[in-house]
């Protein structure tokens, strides 16, 4: 399966400056060890029932899960996008 390519650094950008929410959909082990700044942890397991905000962007390691999350949300009517994943990150990691 080739891997889709994402802008991953220009999503985390926008969402910054517009303060748009950054969704980290990995387990929290993983998002422990190392986050995009200002990433909040909802697992992809848990993401269902969670509170997401319409507009908010989602990612985890290739955009694999994020995509699952998003198509998740929105059968509940929430609209995201998958910005990708670590992967495609090029910027400092939070702990």
């Amino acid at each position: 399966m080739e891997q889709k390519e994402y802008p991953t650094d220009a999503f985390v950008k926008e969402a910054h400056e517009k303060h748009i929410p950054i969704i980290d959909v990995r387990p929290k082990e993983m998002y422990e060890e190392g986050h995009i700044p200002g990433a909040i942890n909802i697992p992809l397991s848990t993401i269902q029932d969670a509170d997401v905000k319409d507009g908010s962007y989602l990612y985890c390691i290739i955009g694999y899960h994020a995509g699952l999350a998003q198509e998740a949300l929105a059968k509940r009517g929430i609209h995201t996008t998958d910005i990708g994943g670590l992967d495609f990150y090029h910027g400092p990691l939070e702990k």
